[in-house]
C-alpha cells in the first residue's frame, strides 16, 4: 500500500511534478492519481524509477511503497 501522504510530500520538495512523474512512467495523470491513491498498484519498474527521480533512500521508499498500513 502506498503512502500517499509522504509521497505526496518527496513530490512536492523535488524539483518534479506529479505531470512529469506520470509521464516518465509513461501512465496519464488519472493512471498516476490511481496508483497513488491506491486505486491500482505501483510496478516495480514504477517504484524504482520513482525512487531514482526523487533520490529517495531505502528507508523512505520502503516507508511509501512497502508500509502495510498507511492511515
Amino acid at each position: 500500500m502506498t503512502d500517499t501522504e509522504l509521497l505526496l510530500s518527496c513530490i512536492k520538495s523535488s524539483t518534479s511534478t506529479m505531470s512529469e512523474l506520470a509521464k516518465k512512467l509513461k501512465l496519464s495523470r488519472q493512471g498516476f492519481w490511481k496508483k497513488l491513491h491506491n486505486k491500482s498498484e505501483f510496478k516495480q519498474s514504477e517504484i524504482a524509477a520513482i525512487s531514482k527521480e526523487l533520490n529517495l533512500d531505502a528507508d523512505t521508499e520502503r516507508r511509501i511503497f512497502f508500509t502495510l498500513n498507511v492511515d
